[in-house]
């Protein structure tokens, strides 16, 4: 009658312990935080403890089930992440309307209900500016926006944006706003 003798696991561990670092290399796993890394090791643990001598070599076992442990608990992280950024996307469409430019995540700024109090004078300085430069006139002085986010935000070069400025604080000046709006000196 053959005893079923196992190695301490002291001494399998002294011997393979390279393999959990092959298998993490292997995988291309950043192990920063040496997770994975924890993670072989219970693995080496447990297929010690469930080794059976007639079916397979220790060697075999132990890469098996470190290697399947390791790809377990990449397919986890993926799903936690993946999980965590649908959650985020949804926060942060209940911040804002959810809507964003084709192409990018940047989200489109609704308009503001910005409280001119002589509404009288915009109504009058509106036929006299363009779109753009309407634009302009919203997200520098009343949004305080800078001309590379304006630039950015509407998806063009900073020059448009400058030379919109340009053409809005002419009209504005002649209108003898400058004292009024210090920002369009």
């Amino acid at each position: 009658m053959k005893r079923n003798v196992r190695e301490p696991f002291e001494e399998v561990f002294k011997i393979h312990e390279r393999q959990i670092y092959y298998l993490i290399r292997k995988l291309n796993i950043d192990d920063s935080h040496q997770e994975f890394y924890q993670e072989g090791l219970y693995a080496m643990w447990e297929a010690v403890q469930t080794f059976q001598p007639g079916k397979s070599q220790l060697s075999t076992h132990l890469h098996n089930t470190i290697r399947n442990r390791l790809v377990d608990l990449m397919r986890i992280k993926k799903r936690r992440q993946r999980h965590d950024s649908i959650y985020c996307k949804a926060e942060m469409q209940k911040l804002g309307s959810g809507n964003h430019y084709r192409d990018t995540d940047i989200p489109i700024q609704e308009e503001l209900a910005v409280t001119i109090h002589e509404t009288d004078l915009w109504e009058e300085l509106k036929p006299l500016l363009t779109t753009n430069q309407r634009k302009w006139v919203k997200y520098y002085i009343f949004m305080d926006m800078s001309n590379r986010e304006i630039a950015e935000q509407e998806h063009v070069s900073i020059d448009a944006v400058k030379s919109w400025a340009k053409m809005a604080k002419q009209k504005l000046k002649r209108k003898g706003l400058e004292r009024d709006w210090p920002e369009i000196k």
